[in-house]
């Protein structure tokens, strides 16, 4: 006879994980990791979309009005750098560029939706993912480091670290 602590176990039902049973997970960082993956996806397919539909646009010009009403210097280092980089942008490299923020827009989605309904396939898409940006983003800071690189890096680590963690920790 089944206690009534396990009612899953009644009449020679199968016992199951906790996940596919459905008990509460009680991460609160899940949706945190969900609302910024979801959030990143709409800035990463909205700027896809307006690079796809502005492939002849001089974004150096944009870039450099967008950098002084923030309160940046367009002629300091970074700014300067990144609306140098923009000014040789052709037709082709907007389309390309925009076709790959679309894309991992789209990525970040995916993950956003899986860790919101708390799904391990999106624990592992996202260490992986994540992960794998892991190695561009240490040779970028060696390149040019910057507080905000270092920050970036630094919360991609500990998100990849925080979910490995509970994936170990489901596993048994």
């Amino acid at each position: 006879m089944a206690s009534a602590a396990e009612p899953s176990r009644r009449l020679g039902a199968p016992a199951r994980s906790a996940r596919s049973r459905g008990d509460q997970d009680q991460s609160r960082l899940l949706p945190v990791l969900a609302v910024e993956r979801a959030l990143r996806a709409v800035l990463l397919v909205g700027v896809g979309l307006i690079l796809l539909t502005h492939t002849h646009t001089d974004w150096a010009d944009p870039a450099r009005r967008f950098a002084e009403q923030i309160g940046l210097d367009p002629s300091r280092n970074e700014t300067g750098r990144l609306v140098s980089r923009l000014a040789g942008f052709g037709p082709r490299q907007t389309q390309r560029f925009g076709s790959i923020a679309i894309g991992y827009g789209l990525l970040e989605a995916v993950e956003g939706y899986g860790l919101f309904r708390r799904r391990q396939w999106a624990e592992y898409l996202t260490v992986v993912s994540t992960a794998l940006l892991l190695f561009p983003e240490v040779q970028e800071l060696f390149k040019h480091p910057t507080g905000l690189k270092v920050g970036g890096l630094a919360l991609n680590m500990v998100i990849v670290a925080y979910l490995i963690i509970r994936l170990v920790r489901c596993r048994r």
